[in-house]
């Protein structure tokens, strides 16, 4: 399995911001307790305080699950990758935390869930769930659940402040 592969696609799930800046060529640095590949399974999973870094880019959970199918010639092609458990990314400015975190690779998708926090500078969003659709360069903050329909995503922005003359 080309572990270089899998880790470039956990970078490229952490952050829509990453995939328009993103360096192949940066070197990656893996840390984690334990990884194990279950090619049975389809799957290789990082666990034990996971931190995989390249460049300006951090992502940290208590584990990384990383689902893939096989072409032709039995090479792995990734098709999601899960983060579970403290869910941390950090780039630049940006940081934001959550339950766990899903990349659906086919469908360009990247989604945090549950007590998501985003911080960008000084501005701040919380929610449930936020979604980013890296093939549209969309993003939905989204605070409903079932257990509560009335949910509110809640945010705060800074104004940049005029110099006086």
């Amino acid at each position: 399995m080309n572990m270089r592969a899998l880790i470039v696609i956990a970078l490229l799930a952490a952050s829509p911001a990453a995939a328009q800046r993103f360096d192949s060529n940066a070197p990656i640095d893996v840390d984690a307790g334990r990884i194990d590949i279950a090619d049975d399974a389809n799957e290789a999973i990082f666990s034990g305080a996971v931190v995989i870094r390249q460049g300006s880019m951090t992502l940290n959970a208590d584990r990384v699950r990383i689902s893939y199918s096989k072409d032709n010639a039995g090479s792995p092609q990734v098709q999601r990758l899960d983060a579970l458990g403290s869910v941390r990314l950090r780039q630049d400015t940006m940081r934001a935390t959550s339950n766990s975190g899903v990349y659906d690779v086919n469908r360009k998708l990247v989604t945090l869930i549950g007590n998501v926090k985003l911080d960008r500078g000084t501005d701040h969003l919380e929610g449930t769930r936020v979604v980013w659709n890296l093939a549209t360069r969309t993003t939905s903050f989204d605070a409903r659940t079932a257990s509560n329909p009335g949910g509110r995503v809640t945010g705060r922005f800074t104004v940049p402040q005029k110099k006086q003359p």
